[in-house]
């Protein structure tokens, strides 16, 4: 059962094609991501989800109805489609309670009430209904842009990175905040976003686009761990690509025997994300190791460059916890876990 269906939906801009052919299911009471590079058709999509633009050709239905076919369709204000955008595009001269009710019948009785309601649902003081959008920080503002969009009951909910100007700590916590009341309001949202951290911690389902096509969609661990090709598998995350022989579920790379989650045999490229991989020092060299040759401190967690032993490639980037930190010049065996994942 899907929510919202897109069928083969493309859309040109003079020489430009913004999507080839794009076809996507979204479940009913789930979190999508969309992510791509700039330029991939991420806001093209959106905004034919919204109704701002319309396809040159495909279709689009909301739980069971025609939204568009081709050039015609339903405009944006019939939709039902709720929309938060970056910058929450609040009127800065109503109130945070006339910016909630913006969207409201007018002489609405319970107009009060539900102000109320919907603070209390986005989790903001009922004092602040009388402030001005100057006098709140940036998440209160997208706060009040999630409650006014909420006010008119969508069933679908379009998020156009509406996190990307706030700071990481509160990025983070605003992220965890609009999954939760989009969760308990049993609202289907669309994430669209350049951050790909962001995306695999917020959806059920994440979709990448590149040049108007969709690559690859599923889970976010299953795009992380299993990526069609090389450069989704970078564009989700650091990644250690090495050409190895693969047979009888086993891969032999610069690493050493390396268990796979594969059934092909013979030349290949295998991927392992850096947390995979345990630096140990062992000044004996072992073959399945090398020199580091850079370590940059991050805190809780910090990145080693290693020059593998033998190997003509360049240094391997290995994210791992700062305790016991190996030093510029030392000679580590890394320790692989769990298996690798082969690209076909």
């Amino acid at each position: 059962m899907t929510l919202l269906d897109l069928e083969t939906v493309s859309k040109r801009y003079g020489p430009v094609r913004a999507l080839d052919a794009v076809s996507l299911s979204v479940p009913p009471g789930s979190r999508t991501a969309v992510v791509g590079p700039s330029g991939s058709g991420k806001t093209t999509l959106l905004r034919i989800i919204a109704g701002f633009e319309f396809p040159d050709s495909g279709r689009l239905s909301l739980d069971g109805a025609l939204l568009a076919d081709g050039p015609a369709g339903v405009p944006a204000h019939k939709r039902g489609i709720g929309i938060v955008s970056q910058d929450g595009a609040l009127f800065p001269h109503l109130s945070v309670a006339d910016n909630i009710a913006f969207g409201f019948e007018r002489g609405a009785p319970d107009r009060a009430s539900r102000i109320a309601e919907l603070m209390e649902m986005v989790e903001l003081d009922g004092a602040m209904a009388t402030r001005r959008p100057h006098q709140l920080s940036g998440g209160q503002q997208q706060r009040v842009a999630l409650a006014r969009a909420l006010g008119r009951r969508p069933r679908l909910m379009l998020l156009d990175e509406p996190f990307s100007a706030l700071d990481t700590g509160l990025r983070e916590n605003m992220r965890k905040a609009v999954a939760r009341v989009l969760q308990n309001a049993g609202i289907t949202a669309i994430l669209v976003t350049h951050d790909q951290a962001e995306a695999l911690s917020f959806a059920d389902q994440v979709a990448v686009l590149r040049e108007g096509r969709l690559v690859q969609a599923g889970s976010p661990q299953m795009l992380y761990q299993h990526p069609r090709d090389r450069e989704t598998a970078l564009f989700l995350g650091d990644a250690v690509l090495l050409p190895a022989i693969v047979r009888n579920g086993f891969a032999d790379c610069a690493l050493g025997r390396v268990a796979v989650e594969s059934d092909h045999a013979g030349k290949a490229e295998i991927m392992l994300r850096p947390e995979q991989i345990r630096v140990v020092v062992d000044a004996a060299a072992p073959q399945n190791g090398g020199r580091v040759v850079d370590v940059q401190f991050g805190g809780a967690i910090c990145t080693v460059a290693v020059a593998l032993a033998d190997v003509a490639l360049p240094p391997i980037l290995i994210k791992t916890s700062s305790v016991a930190l190996p030093a510029a010049g030392n000679l580590v065996r890394l320790d692989v876990t769990g298996k690798a994942h082969v690209f076909g």
